[in-house]
């Protein structure tokens, strides 16, 4: 607001149930509050819902809000200000704290406060405001999030990027609905608030019109892009009883609706809760983790199936907390992939990886490779190959001796952008291979097309010898055979399996039959014992 706007501050004191208890001596001249015991008899009768609003919160703990609310002075005009109203629960009062701007001033700022500066639609604070206008009536707010938006800025410009915002807000305006109004929060999330809805039917016809004018695509910089959103929706009165409380569950929801795979939405429910707060304290506990050095490397040996030797490792991460707790991988690694610390992490693995081969060569082990499974989080990353040579130059290894694991799920993620960047790393000289072959989506086209080294058969089919269907291992083998790739068989554990894959001609074999991971300090003593035993 421009200060030349401003005049002096109304203040109101109320008890909870609206009644004045005390005002200053600006609020006595403009509003005659000596004849005035309600603080509804201050305002035009249209705010009325809004100060039932303001009392409706006061159960809640909360501290402050903002609000807009037209006075009527002495003379029976309009007043009209912007407040601050803060609670006082230990003494159940409400203080407001008015700010009267001239109508006019406030018609041309109410587009900078209450609207949002790129896409012109309402912003956050509009929605308070027009919550509590309409908090007499059930209503659903939605929570909306573009689909992996961060591709259309990565792919072109920023300000492309804010072309497709300002084209999804003009649709979003446009919905074939009655009674709903559409704003944007910040970045690509927008906020969607409907009025009069009793059931969650309802919102979900809602959300089918806005699939369908989604389902047409968005021509950015003459390229047509299809675009999908993820939703979170929390219903009034159920899902909160203020402003505040309902943005953040239809918040929660939201994320859980990402978390599962995007592209789908989620009402809110209470055990989301418990969800989310799990993933934010899982998330401070990594950062946490990786600034005190908490992460290991645990090694899995793989075995050359004729020769009976150990020709390589896995690098497996484990956490091993201070106080001996150990966080299993399933929890810590879907967190870090979400809240993108898979990155530093990964980029830590890949360098104490390296660091691992070197002290290897010190030891005389010139040959043994290490693979390391690579994330879809740090290929999606521009900089993801520099970054991989900036480690290498730093740790200086034989490239030779180092392997990649990446699963088929990630090379069929923009495919041939993924694969240009793995390309890149199989022509500097590290091994590429495919990993839990079967559990994804590749067919023997796309088998060609990737460029790998090596395929890696999932533990659930070396699971199937010894069954009836002990034959798809044989062919699996076979398969990468005829491409040309060797062929490793993971969680191998037991004898009648080893004695399959050696019929079948399976290049390498790991898993608990040999050993389990196991930590640097143990495995030199490991590599000893074993090709001692085997020789």
């Amino acid at each position: 607001m421009k200060n030349n706007y401003l005049k002096e501050v109304i203040i109101i004191k109320l008890d909870f149930k609206g009644k004045i208890i005390s005002y200053n001596k600006y609020a006595n001249t403009k509003l005659n509050l000596k004849t005035i015991e309600y603080i509804y008899d201050t305002v035009i009768s249209s705010n009325h819902n809004k100060i039932d609003g303001l009392l409706t919160i006061t159960s809640k703990n909360r501290n402050k809000i903002s609000i807009e609310l037209i006075f009527k002075d002495t003379d029976n005009k309009n007043i009209y200000t912007i407040c601050i109203v803060e609670y006082n629960h230990n003494m159940q009062e409400i203080e407001i704290s008015a700010i009267e701007i001239k109508e006019v001033a406030l018609t041309l700022d109410k587009n900078k406060l209450f609207y949002d500066d790129l896409t012109k639609i309402p912003n956050k604070d509009y929605f308070e405001s027009y919550f509590y206008k309409n908090i007499n009536q059930e209503i659903a707010l939605i929570y909306l999030d573009i689909d992996n938006f961060k591709f259309i800025n990565d792919s072109f410009t920023r300000k492309a990027g804010d072309e497709a915002l300002i084209k999804i807000a003009s649709r979003l305006k446009k919905l074939d609905y009655n009674e709903y109004v559409v704003g944007r929060i910040l970045g690509d999330e927008f906020i969607i608030l409907l009025k009069s809805v009793r059931t969650k039917k309802q919102v979900e016809k809602f959300l089918e019109i806005i699939e369908k004018v989604f389902n047409e695509p968005f021509m950015i910089n003459g390229v047509n892009f299809g675009v999908s959103y993820s939703a979170g929706i929390a219903m009034y009165p159920e899902n909160g009883q203020d402003f505040e409380e309902l943005s953040n569950n239809a918040n929660i929801a939201l994320h859980k609706a990402k978390a599962n795979g995007k592209r789908q939405y989620y009402f809110y429910n209470d055990s989301f809760k418990t969800y989310v707060l799990e993933k934010i304290y899982m998330e401070s506990e990594i950062r946490e983790g990786l600034k005190n050095e908490e992460f290991s490397l645990f090694y899995q040996p793989q075995i050359d199936i004729k020769a009976k030797k150990i020709i390589g490792f896995e690098a497996l991460i484990r956490w091993i907390k201070p106080n001996g707790q150990i966080i299993s991988p399933l929890k810590f690694i879907s967190s870090a992939e979400e809240t993108r610390l898979m990155i530093p992490m990964g980029n830590w693995v890949l360098k104490e990886a390296c660091l691992f081969i070197n002290r290897l060569k010190d030891k005389g082990y010139n040959n043994f490779h290490v693979a390391v499974n690579i994330s879809g989080v740090q290929i999606a990353e521009d900089d993801f190959v520099q970054a991989v040579k900036d480690i290498l130059k730093e740790t200086n290894i034989n490239i030779n001796n180092l392997h990649f694991e990446i699963t088929e799920s990630i090379l069929m993620t923009d495919m041939k952008v993924t694969t240009e960047k793995i390309k890149q790393l199989k022509n500097m000289g590290i091994s590429i291979a495919l990993d839990d072959f079967g559990t994804g989506y590749s067919s023997l086209t796309y088998l060609k097309q990737f460029p790998i080294n090596i395929l890696k058969i999932e533990k659930n089919f070396v699971d199937d010898i010894g069954t009836n269907r002990k034959n798809l291992v044989g062919v699996i083998i076979n398969l990468g055979h005829e491409l040309d790739l060797e062929v490793v068989a993971e969680g191998v554990e037991q004898p009648e399996q080893i004695a399959y894959l050696e019929e079948y001609n399976c290049n390498i074999v790991q898993g608990f039959i040999i050993s389990k991971p196991i930590p640097e300090n143990e495995l030199l003593k490991f590599i000893e014992e074993y090709n001692y035993n085997e020789a």
